[in-house]
């Protein structure tokens, strides 16, 4: 626990000087012609070689292009955003000292609420490709980070005497506004928008959208999402766990963790709202706790992982956090152990942030059994 404690505070005290965070900072303009728009590009599209402008662009999946990770676009920035002001908001609450406050307060102030500087809740200029889209569905993937990273950063910071009940209804209004986006956009909740897709990308719409429905108190909505969970776990498993979605992809080990990791959540929230996910079992004997378990399996990184090789080495660390929350929810005391007994020893905040969290879940968030 000291020594997440330490890296936690370690990570705070960069994000106190990485800040503020603004989509207006971003070097390109959006279709709309307004930077409070949020753009992106999609990452794992290239320029065609073979045209002379390079339109329309072409696919390459699982390789990424460097020109959608620039301060040109968002998707990087709205990642340190949230990550800093996560850091920020556990860091207050683990050392009580109002400096970390009231930074994550004024970063939440700038990226939504400050006129000049704050996000429109939308995501109609997300993922874009060059010749084909402006904005496409999958943008939605981008601000997944807004919901399982924000809104519980959101609560802490509100604990601050620096937050006013100014914060609290802009911010209650900035998410109401995004949720009706989400809901009621082509590329969000129509029928062929993000809320259809088969795989992680659907199953992480459905995450934000019962996450910030539970957050500002719509228990309606967030039930209803739980239950779509179900949905999920009938299209996205087989019996041995596996996800055919995800196969599918050139770096399957990553594609299954993210796919598993918001039903994790969905199914969290379901133990708030009296609806159990987590012992679902579909038809063919698919579940949850199967997607799990094929994890686990394979978690030693000297394991053979039975379907692409670009995950090689895989990141297994990541996953013990869904070892944990499953495992206590669940009562599998062997998925418990397999989290705790993890050394993370190696990591540092500067090269392994994703390593870092997951022991911060494990030693400081999440009780253990």
């Amino acid at each position: 626990m000291k020594d997440a404690y330490e890296r936690l505070i370690e990570e705070a005290e960069l994000a106190m000087k990485d800040g503020p965070f603004s989509v207006a900072d971003k070097g390109m303009t959006p279709p709309s012609g307004s930077k409070n728009d949020y753009m992106s590009i999609s990452p794992y599209w290239w320029p065609d070689e073979s045209k002379e402008d390079g339109l329309p662009w072409i696919r390459h999946d699982g390789k990424t292009n460097p020109a959608s990770k620039t301060a040109e676009t968002d998707s990087k920035r709205i990642g340190h955003f949230t990550r800093s002001v996560r850091a920020l908001s556990l860091a207050y609450y683990f050392s009580q000292d109002e400096k970390y406050a009231k930074q994550g307060i004024e970063y939440i102030r700038t990226w939504f609420m400050n006129d000049t500087t704050k996000m429109n809740p939308n995501v109609n200029y997300g993922q874009g490709v060059p010749g084909r889209a402006e904005g496409r569905r999958g943008g939605i993937i981008d601000t997944r980070t807004l919901a399982d990273r924000m809104l519980d950063s959101i609560a802490i910071l509100s604990l601050s005497p620096a937050w006013t009940d100014k914060d609290e209804q802009q911010i209650t209004q900035w998410y109401s506004d995004y949720l009706d986006w989400l809901i009621v956009d082509d590329l969000s909740g129509g029928p062929k928008g993000e809320a259809a897709a088969m795989n992680n990308h659907g199953t992480w719409y459905d995450f934000q959208v019962a996450s910030i429905a539970y957050f500002l108190g719509n228990d309606a909505l967030a039930k209803q999402m739980v239950q779509k969970g179900k949905m999920r776990v009938d299209t996205q498993f087989e019996k041995d766990g596996s996800q055919p979605h995800e196969i599918e992809r050139t770096r399957a080990y990553h594609y299954h963790y993210f796919s598993l990791d918001p039903l994790v959540g969905i199914a969290q929230i379901g133990d708030k709202l009296g609806i159990d996910l987590w012992h679902y079992e579909n038809k063919k004997g698919g579940s949850l706790a199967q997607g799990i378990q094929l994890m686990a399996t394979y978690q030693d990184p000297a394991s053979d992982w039975p379907y692409t090789a670009k995950d090689n080495p895989r990141r297994v660390e990541r996953m013990t956090p869904i070892y944990l929350k499953a495992g206590v929810a669940m009562e599998k005391h062997e998925w418990i152990k397999l989290a705790t007994e993890t050394d993370f020893s190696r990591f540092t905040v500067k090269k392994n942030l994703a390593e870092v969290w997951a022991q911060r879940d494990i030693e400081l968030l999440y009780p253990k059994q």
